[in-house]
C-alpha cells in the first residue's frame, strides 16, 4: 500500500499524487528540482509521502551545511 491509497484525513476524499516543484514546498530548498506529494483535489490538502521527506529532509540538511561552511 502506498500513502496516496489512503483517504485524504481532511475530508475522506481520494488523494492523487502529483509532482511539484521543491520551490513551491513549504520547505527551503535549492528550487530546482521536483518531489511527489499526495494532493487531495476536494479540499486543497496536501501530504507528503515517506519518500518524499526522506529527499527533502537530504537537500534541507546538504543546503544547511554549505551554508555554514
Amino acid at each position: 500500500m502506498r500513502e496516496t491509497d489512503l483517504p485524504c484525513s481532511d475530508c475522506g476524499a481520494s488523494l492523487v499524487e502529483r509532482v511539484v516543484f521543491t520551490a513551491d514546498l513549504p520547505i527551503e530548498t535549492d528550487g530546482q528540482s521536483s518531489a511527489r506529494i499526495a494532493r487531495c483535489d476536494t479540499c486543497g490538502a496536501r501530504y507528503y509521502p515517506h519518500r518524499t521527506v526522506s529527499q527533502l529532509a537530504g537537500r534541507s540538511n546538504a543546503s544547511r551545511r554549505r551554508r555554514s561552511d
